[in-house]
């Protein structure tokens, strides 16, 4: 029951993926292509904030993480949740700001 409770919040999540972004991407409509969850498994329950930059090839180049909005304080939780987020892609084009910027919000669902 546990592994379909999550299931179905991984799957809810990734549908609502406009909520989970902010910022100058979302503005100028630049979609997301990978297939990113916004929920991961980790050892502990919270949520974790990042300030994100994108090239013109879509790739992260710069993650950082916005504290004050950040309910997580452990340091692997929070590697964990860059390392996901760093794997993200978005649409390419060089009619986009060569570092667009947006705010990611990444959950954190403890793994029983």
């Amino acid at each position: 029951m546990k592994k379909l409770t999550f299931l179905l919040l991984v799957l809810w999540s990734s549908t609502m993926a406009i909520g989970q972004i902010s910022g100058d991407i979302v503005n100028d409509k630049r979609s997301l292509t990978s297939d990113a969850a916004f929920v991961i498994e980790s050892h502990l329950n919270g949520k974790v904030v990042f300030n994100i930059a994108v090239n013109s090839k879509g790739e992260v180049t710069s993650t950082t993480v916005v504290e004050e909005e950040t309910t997580i304080r452990s340091t692997p939780a929070k590697i964990k949740a860059r390392n996901h987020v760093a794997n993200f892609k978005f649409s390419p084009g060089t009619w986009y700001p060569k570092h667009h910027q947006a705010r990611v919000a990444i959950t954190l669902v403890q793994k029983k």
